[in-house]
């Protein structure tokens, strides 16, 4: 995949791709790899999606993109915790996911209840059984991630990386209360800030962010899944696996039901280029 040193690069490539394509093609522009594996399997042609190497570099490019090229290339985005902090906007051309990342989105999709039917035997049970254990793996999941999100909108303003998918969750998890040592975290991650921040300021900093289930990160929740199915199922599957299993799970039906989808459909209706379907 190309790698673009600025926005420029990455623009000129985008427009000499639409151009070359046909007026009725548009590009999309992702964040990386993994978000064109999501796409790739309903576009036309794999040439129409561009990771451009980072989300730096992807607000740069749409901020600098002139009006003819924000008509031929549509950007996509992760919202992480930016709106809340209102340092980020959508706009027709620059589609947000609605929850903090494209994992996040997709899990609300409905895709946890299919994983759990390739993976954990007694969801085959019946569909009470499935229900159950699905229930349960997304509110366990939720417990872990949370914690882990306000931490990362916490860290966010230092300009700090927390290094989080390193974190041994087992560590902070209680199997019988079913919760994340919420403390025993912040303590763990002011020795990553210390540089930045004394531990009381840190503390507070932490507990000033929001404390709804909006805040979980996907990527946080795919490993919280990996790590739950292990502990209370016996079953072994990487968070890579799992990420795999959903982006192979998203459905032509279930992609219709997206809002990222839905944005996108409108920017091709406004500008007659098309980057979904044929």
């Amino acid at each position: 995949m190309p790698e673009y040193t600025n926005a420029f690069e990455l623009l000129m490539d985008a427009e000499l791709r639409a151009d070359g394509l046909g007026e009725s093609r548009g590009i999309l522009v992702v964040e990386g790899p993994d978000d064109k594996r999501i796409f790739a399997r309903h576009v036309r042609d794999h040439a129409q999606i561009l990771p451009a190497g980072g989300r730096k570099l992807l607000i740069s490019a749409h901020q600098k993109a002139n009006a003819e090229q924000r008509g031929k290339i549509v950007f996509v985005t992760d919202c992480d915790y930016e709106v809340r902090r209102g340092a980020l906007a959508g706009a027709p051309d620059l589609i947000i996911t609605t929850l903090t990342d494209m994992e996040s989105d997709l899990l609300s999709l409905g895709l946890l209840e299919a994983l759990v039917l390739d993976l954990v035997p007694r969801a085959l049970e019946s569909m009470a059984a499935c229900r159950q254990i699905v229930s349960r793996l997304r509110s366990d999941a939720e417990a872990v991630a949370l914690p882990l999100g306000r931490l990362r909108m916490a860290a966010q303003p230092l300009g700090v990386p927390l290094h989080l998918e390193d974190l041994k969750l087992a560590r902070y998890w209680n199997i019988n209360t079913r919760t994340m040592d919420l403390g025993k975290l912040i303590r763990a991650m002011h020795t990553k800030v210390a540089d930045e921040i004394g531990v009381s300021d840190w503390v507070k900093l932490v507990e000033q962010t929001p404390g709804d289930s909006g805040m979980c990160h996907g990527k946080d929740l795919v490993r919280a899944l990996s790590f739950l199915l292990k502990v209370n199922y016996r079953v072994e599957v990487t968070a890579e696996s799992l990420a795999r299993m959903m982006r192979s799970g998203l459905t032509s039906a279930r992609l219709e039901t997206w809002d990222v989808i839905r944005r996108i459909k409108a920017w091709q209706v406004a500008n007659r280029r098309y980057v979904l379907g044929v």
